[in-house]
């Protein structure tokens, strides 16, 4: 059993976040990326902001870096 640890940053404002803004997600037992789910419980969690919805998986906003 292996994690791995994402992180996922936004290369423009989308929504309530930032610019700039990162997170780290841990993935247990698959080395597959995170969800937009995933992504968008981990911002909100960490600045504590209501994330939007939707495109977490365009590569012109969100930079996901592999581990």
């Amino acid at each position: 059993m292996s994690s791995y640890c994402w992180k996922v940053k936004a290369l423009k404002s989308y929504g309530a976040i930032p610019q700039g803004a990162e997170v780290e997600i841990i993935i247990k037992d698959t080395n597959r990326a995170p969800s937009g789910t995933e992504i968008e419980k981990a911002y909100s969690t960490k600045y504590s902001i209501k994330a939007p919805s939707g495109v977490y998986g365009n590569k012109h906003i969100f930079e996901i870096i592999k581990p």
